[in-house]
């Protein structure tokens, strides 16, 4: 009977690691993905009217997307509430929240992706959704 709870286990830890992830990287650690995304956050801060998102790919084909608010809303900063990935669409979901303290001219987040698999889409949690900027890489 034990036996039986251990494969369980096993085959539900094999099912999990099958899945792609997305993580959040912290903003000090930027120049450890590439040098363009520390190249498009300074961008962010000269250009605040920027709102959108950006797709880079960094190490072992990776992404990362980097969404910004535009300075209209220097008062907040963003989270990540979902994201789902499917064959035909990969949607991440972001959420504002106040900022503690204004220290961005463009609040922006960095989000890591395993893959990108059919259309991409950024939305916040209303549904209304972010295009992508027109930065040239």
């Amino acid at each position: 009977m034990q036996l039986k709870w251990v494969w369980l286990f096993v085959i539900m830890l094999l099912l999990a690691g099958c899945q792609p992830s997305y993580w959040v990287l912290e903003k000090d650690r930027i120049g450890e993905g590439s040098p363009d995304l520390e190249l498009y956050a300074t961008y962010l801060q000269m250009h605040d009217d920027v709102k959108g998102y950006q797709v880079f790919t960094i190490s072992e084909g990776r992404k990362m997307v980097i969404v910004s608010l535009g300075s209209s809303e220097k008062d907040k900063k963003l989270e990540v509430s979902d994201v789902k990935f499917s064959p035909k669409e990969t949607i991440v979901t972001v959420k504002r929240k106040p900022a503690p303290k204004v220290n961005e001219k463009n609040p922006y987040i960095l989000i890591g992706l395993d893959k990108i698999a059919g259309d991409f889409i950024v939305q916040d949690e209303t549904g209304n959704r972010f295009e992508e900027t027109d930065y040239q890489q």
